[in-house]
Order: C-alpha cells, then structure tokens, then sequence
C-alpha cells in the first residue's frame, strides 16, 4: 500500500511539474517553440481571416488556439485549405484503415485523402487518427494536397521554403524542430501563409482557391490588410534622418521609399542584420509591416484624385553571382507583399535597364539612380505622386518678391498667393499651414521655424494644435533634385553590420548562402511646386554585394582588326555563308 501511495505521489509531482513547465513556456502573449528564444504570438487575426473564408472552422469555445491537433484534425483542415473538402463523398480510391471506422467523424476526409495520396497511414492498416501531429507531417501533406510530389519527411522543410510556404520564423521554427507538435495557433500561421504560397504550376494557392470560387478575392485582399499602424519610433526616424541632411543646399527625401527599400533587405537579412534594420525603422516585426506595406501600395494605387505609386524591383546580376539565385520564399514575399518585380540582369545591362525601370516609375522625374553594374543584386523602391491642390491658386495672383536665404541673401522669386481658410498654428519657435490636396488624404504642411538653424522642433505634435484660420497664403514655386548617399548616416543610426562584409547576414535572401553585405544606399528626390499643385519623385536603390564567389576573369574577345565569319547549319555540317570583315 506504501508502494502505491508512493507512485501516486510522484505522478502527481511529475503532473505538477509538467504543468509548471508549460505554464512557463505558454503565456497570453505567446509561447515558444522548443529551445527557441522567439516568442510565437497568438494569430487572432490570421484566424479570423480564414474563418472568414470559410477555410477555418472554430468550436463553441472560439478558436482555441492553444488546443493540440491531431492527425484526424490535420487532413480535414488540409482538405479544406485546397478546396476538397467537399469531394469526399464522391467516387474515390478510398484507402481503409483498421482503426478508423465508417462511424470516425473523419473517416470520409481520412480515406479521400490517403487514397489521393496526400497522406499516409501509420502502417499499411492503422492510420492513427488521435495521434497529435508533427510540424513535418503537416506541412507534408499540405504540400501533397497542393499538387507536389516526392515530399517526405527528409525533404519537407526546404520544399516548404521553395514554395514560399515557411515564409517567417514561427512557421519555420514549427517545421525544423523535429517531433514538435503542432498546436491550431501553428497551424493558423501554416495556413496563412499556404495562401500566398506557390503551387506546383507557379500559382498561388489564394488564386486556385479564387478560380474555384471557395473564396472572394476581393474579399480575400480587404481581410489581408493588417491593423498594423506605424509606431512612434517609425515616424521618428524620419526626423533621426532629417538631422543628417545639409544645411547649405535645398534638399528633400523620402522616408516612405527608404523605408520600404530597408524592409526589401530586411526580409531577406537574419539575426543581428535583420535587428538593426528594423530597429532603426522603428519596425518590431517584419511580417506586420510587410502586411502594411501590402496594403499602402494597394490603396495608394487606388486613390483617384490623386496619382500616387509606389513601385519595388529586386534585380540580381548573374554575371556576379556564380549561380546564386534569389531564395523562393524571399522572392514570394517581395512579390506578394511588395508587389516587387524580380530580374536578372548581368555586369553590362545592369545599368540601362535598372535605370530605364526608375525613368518609368517616376514619370520621367528621375531618370537614373545607379551608374555602376558592379554589385551583385540591387533592390529598388520608386514613389512617384502628383497632386492638385484642394483650393489651386490663381496664376494672374502670382507675383513676384524677395526671398531671404539662411546667409541673409536676398534674391527674386516668383510666389504663388491665395486668401481663405486653412489649417494653421504659430508659437514661439514655429509657425505652420497645412495646404490640402484634391483627394483630402494628402496634404502638404509647410513650417516656418523661429530659427532656421533649430531642428529639434517638433512639428508632428503641432498638428493636433492646428485649427481653421482665415490665412493670406504666400509661397515661392519651387523646383529642386535632390541626391544624397546614406550609407554613412545610416551607420551611425546603428546599421552597422548589414555594411560590414565580414559580419553582415542574407542567409535568407540568396542560395546557396553566401558572404553578401550592403555595399551603399543610393537616394535620389525630385519635386516641383506651383499653382496647380505638386510632382514629386523619390527612388531609393540598396545595392548588394559579395566577397564571395567571384567570377574568374572572362577571356576577352574583341573583333577589333579584320575577322572571318561564316553561319553554319549544325545539324548537317554545311556551311551556308562564309565571309570576311576588314573594313
């Protein structure tokens, strides 16, 4: 009886134990993935986005996102995911197992599936279906489901990267932590993902699932769009980078096209690279922002009283690669969220066609931001806006008058006048206006500080504090190109390793991995402003290299003296022309 108490009381205190350790690692913000130190949050919005589709089902207790899944859970998910949930009634090789009985809730879904070959049994008579599932087993059948074959467990990790379906650190660490069990939350990231993952034909799996009118596409971009908004820190590296900029020149940049062209890197940098991007971006997790970037580009596009693009492009040069290619899952995401064009160009086209890329995002405004093909890829971003004022001014009202520089010359200057209302504040150290245009999203502010010198004002807080004002607005035309490097202001930020080529990291945008490193950051602005209202260009070009796999010097051939050329036909060996070139 001694015994038996005894046993007793040790599974309680190992139960007790147990529980203490999954307390520890399971909290309301999130949990962790085996060893990992990455925190996993809970995916409410991922899973109200597909419960909204239709392709996620919940229980009267909600999502429970925490509850383990189990292998007869998984197909039926999967199942549905692909849009084949519905055909498990139909005629099928149905595989039957021993352990799942005609009466099992999942039997149809369990036998549809194993007959079509997604999944496979435990034996040639079990399948098992209460048996909780593994990260590998799930994301094998799901890549089964969607049309891949020769998927094992050996070889589902790296098809569930080329396929753009682990795409972030939760559902990669779910499936590389060998023998974890997935709980719903990683399957919700898993499927999440799935939706903008590749099909075996270059589809995504949200078009296949579109085409078969599962699901609204309309509906589908509208849920996407994350309720990320941009901290605090974002907006103050606009004015960090503001402090940098000269003060003996006119100049204009801008922090959205920087920022975008940052997160380009961002996504395809790892572990300490990676951090210092996004601190100084003021970005605390890179796939929200990528889901806001997604959604600016899309509703930027569709603003129709005034233009406004943004535009991304990843070129990498194969004339400097050695055979590294960009990896998928980082393609899949410029693509996806940054609607990005990738090309391939090599050392001598590099430069005309990146450069004929930017001219035709920027209206012409910009026409050139890289001069050398010397890098190994090139990550582009391009805004380009023109807008017409809410209230234009009057061209017979412009007149002109004197404007006094920083040095306290006085020159001439052409300035556009209106009286009405606006939106207007003065204090001590500023005085400001906000000047709307057509669409009464955008608008441009214009501050007058007390001290040209003082750049410490901060101008965002004052625009609470505006209010309606009968204002005689006068302001000069104005028309400048602005070029700037920053690279060297960047570093100082605190983005040091990305420049460094010993220790920079983009293990997560090349394969095979190699020594790339940030080599510059090239910036370049346009805008001009009259009495319509206002053209401005921006484009914002980090340029990528490597210490690695350097080409071998190419054997010159130049036909600079006289030469004999012939066309041959190579299937039979006749020669068809034959000639000479001496001019």
């Amino acid at each position: 009886m001694k015994r038996f108490l005894s046993i007793c009381l040790s599974i309680v205190i190992l139960l007790l134990s147990l529980s203490t350790v999954f307390a520890e690692e399971k909290n309301q913000s999130g949990y962790r993935i085996g060893n990992s130190d990455i925190v996993v949050p809970f995916a409410e919005h991922e899973a109200d986005v597909l419960s909204k589709l239709g392709l996620l089902k919940g229980t009267q207790k909600g999502f429970e996102l925490e509850k383990p899944v189990t292998r007869a859970e998984a197909v039926t998910i999967v199942l549905r995911m692909v849009g084949e949930d519905k055909l498990v009634n139909q005629s099928v090789n149905y595989q039957q197992f021993s352990d799942v009985k005609a009466s099992h809730w999942a039997f149809g879904s369990i036998s549809y599936a194993a007959g079509k070959g997604y999944v496979n049994g435990t034996s040639k008579t079990t399948f098992e279906p209460e048996r909780l599932i593994t990260g590998q087993e799930f994301v094998k059948i799901l890549l089964s489901a969607m049309g891949y074959e020769g998927i094992g467990l050996d070889n589902v990790y790296e098809a569930g990267i080329k396929a753009g379906l682990l795409v972030n650190n939760y559902t990669k660490l779910a499936v590389s932590t060998k023998d974890y069990k997935l709980i719903r939350n990683d399957v919700v990231n898993i499927c999440y993902s799935a939706l903008f993952a590749k099909m075996p034909d270059g589809k995504l799996l949200k078009d296949l699932l579109s085409e078969k009118g599962i699901v609204n596409e309309e509906e589908l971009n509208q849920l996407i769009i994350s309720e990320y908004m941009p901290s605090q820190k974002e907006r103050e590296f606009t004015w960090q980078l503001n402090d940098y900029m000269p003060t003996d020149e006119n100049y204009m940049f801008s922090p959205l096209s920087i920022k975008m062209a940052l997160a380009l890197a961002a996504n395809g940098a790892d572990d300490t690279t990676r951090k210092e991007i996004m601190d100084i971006l003021g970005i605390e997790d890179i796939d929200e922002y990528n889901k806001w970037a997604a959604k600016l580009i899309k509703d930027y596009s569709e603003n129709e009283k005034v233009q406004l693009n943004v535009a991304n492009s990843v070129w990498l040069n194969i004339d400097k690669g050695g055979g590294v290619e960009f990896e998928d899952a980082y393609k899949n995401t410029v693509q996806n969220y940054y609607q990005a064009e990738v090309e391939k160009v090599n050392t001598f086209d590099a430069v005309p066609r990146v450069n004929h890329w930017v001219n035709q995002k920027t209206e012409g405004k910009i026409k050139d931001i890289i001069s050398d093909g010397n890098f190994l890829a090139c990550l582009v971003n391009a805004i380009y806006f023109k807008g017409e004022w809410a209230k234009t001014f009057d061209e017979f009202a412009t007149k002109e008058a004197e404007f006094t520089d920083r040095n306290g010359k006085r020159t001439k200057r052409d300035f556009m006048n209106t009286l009405g209302y606006f939106e207007y504040y003065k204090d001590d150290s500023v005085e400001m206006i906000r000047l709307p245009y057509k669409d009464g999203r955008t608008s441009m502010y214009i501050a007058i500080p007390a001290d040209s010198s003082n750049r410490e004002i901060n101008y965002e807080n004052n625009i609470e504090k505006m209010t309606g004002t009968r204002v005689q607005v006068s302001i000069p035309k104005f028309e400048t190109e602005f070029k700037i490097n920053l690279k060297e202001f960047l570093t100082e930020m605190g983005i040091e390793t990305a420049f460094n080529p010993a220790k920079a990291n983009f293990d997560n945008m090349f394969e095979p991995d190699i020594d790339a490193y940030i080599d510059d950051i090239i910036h370049k602005t346009y805008i001009k402003v009259d009495e319509r209202g206002t053209e401005a260009a921006a484009v914002t070009a980090v340029i990528i290299n490597t210490t690695a796999l350097i080409p071998e010097e190419p054997v010159i051939f130049k036909a600079d003296r006289p030469f004999t050329y012939f066309i041959r036909d190579d299937i039979n060996g006749e020669i068809l022309f034959v000639g000479e070139q001496a001019y």
